[in-house]
């Protein structure tokens, strides 16, 4: 007879049993599954995400330790997850990658009942999962930091909708007009003349505005057949300028809110770091949050998805393998940083070239050089001190 392997128990520092509880957050609701410490028991809830969502937690569990875990925690709910710090929960994260595998299989079924379930089930089986810690400014740097991300995206796409409109309506001659149509005299200059019959109908103004060599290209280009499409053209041209100047003001707004950021604590010490800038330096601090909550620098770097994962099957020996489990927005902000590194840091340099010539393609030595700039940052941030020349690439052993 084969014996029944014990259930697995969720214990605390305590050695009390501990209540297993997933989250599966959305923008309007909560779904909450328990489980008991030895697996045997569930209960679930649904509640509106607010402020009482926390309150309704803590009459859930009435009282008993809880592990809570939650998916994506960089997505939804912030407000709730600080409200779950501040009452000093514990907190985990589960990358969506592992949820969705570890539901799978469980269940073909995907229901936010069953994804709270899986959570749980999860929190319940590996007591090892990483504690969520961030404070308030962190939170607001990562918040504006993507914000202003999405905000120039936004203005990029509009820029070439609006290159596409102008192509049309000035055809060859629009690009040598204004070396950047984002300036205001160029935004200006398209908002009043959208086409090249406007601007040929104000011959002097257009001669006073941009000289008489431009005018001489736009009169030699010749005049469109007005028409429905024309306008059509010309209506989309104006929209398109409203839309750039109106994400401009905000962009500019928004960077005056980041440079504000510039005194806390972990950003002013990022940026003595060479090549850190405030957007890089406030990207890494809001998406790294509390780095006490990473065992080893290991940890933090395999986080950032620049340490490989290992990979053996059949009689191979290991290899390394990408990782899939990581965080997106700090993998970017690294390889941005090493890429500047290059640019004008001679060990750096020297660094990546060395890597190219052992036979690695230039991503491979990019990653290299920003799993190295990933580990002096870690340093710097859990000791809170500023850069310090020891710490450059020279010193530090480079692998």
């Amino acid at each position: 007879m084969v014996a029944r392997r014990p259930a697995r128990t969720n214990v605390g520092t305590d050695g009390v049993g501990r209540v297993a509880v997933g989250i599966d957050p959305s923008r309007a609701a909560l779904q909450i599954a328990l489980l008991s410490p030895r697996g045997d028991e569930r209960r679930e809830r649904r509640v509106p995400l607010g402020p009482a969502a926390v309150d309704v937690l803590g009459e859930v569990l009435a009282g008993q330790q809880a592990v809570i875990a939650i998916e994506e925690s960089h997505s939804t709910g912030q407000l709730f997850l600080l409200e779950l710090l501040a009452r000093k929960y514990d907190v985990r994260e589960i990358q969506p990658f592992v949820s969705k595998r570890f539901r799978q299989a469980l269940s073909d079924d995907h229901t936010d009942q069953k994804d709270a379930r899986g959570l749980a089930q999860l929190a319940n089986w590996k007591p090892d999962l990483p504690r969520i810690r961030f404070s308030e400014e962190q939170a607001t740097c990562k918040r504006l930091s993507r914000l202003r991300e999405q905000l120039v995206g936004d203005r990029t796409r509009y820029a070439n909708r609006l290159h596409a409109c102008l192509s049309e309506t000035y055809g060859a001659v629009y690009k040598p007009l204004f070396s950047d149509l984002l300036a205001n005299k160029a935004l200006g200059f398209f908002a009043k003349y959208p086409t090249l019959n406007d601007a040929l109908e104000a011959a002097d103004e257009i001669k006073a505005l941009l000289g008489e060599q431009a005018w001489s290209s736009l009169h030699q280009a010749g005049r469109w057949q007005e028409g429905l499409y024309l306008e059509c053209l010309r209506a989309e041209a104006r929209a398109l300028i409203a839309h750039l100047q109106a994400l401009k003001e905000r962009v500019a707004e928004l960077e005056r809110q980041l440079e504000k950021l510039a005194t806390q604590p972990a950003v002013a010490v990022l940026l003595t770091l060479p090549g850190v800038g405030l957007r890089t330096a406030l990207s890494i601090v809001g998406d790294t949050g509390q780095p006490a909550r990473f065992r080893n620098t290991h940890h933090y770097v395999a986080y950032c998805g620049l340490a490989p994962a290992t990979h053996q099957s059949g009689v191979g020996g290991p290899s390394p393998k990408a990782r899939q489990r990581y965080n997106r927005h700090l993998k970017r902000a690294f390889l941005l940083l090493a890429f500047s590194q290059i640019r004008w840091n001679d060990q750096a340099r020297s660094y990546y070239e060395r890597k190219r010539a052992s036979g690695k393609s230039h991503w491979a030595a990019l990653r290299c050089l920003g799993r190295q700039l990933c580990r002096i940052v870690f340093r710097m941030l859990v000791s809170n001190r500023p850069y310090r020349p020891a710490d450059s690439l020279v010193t530090s052993p480079l692998t």
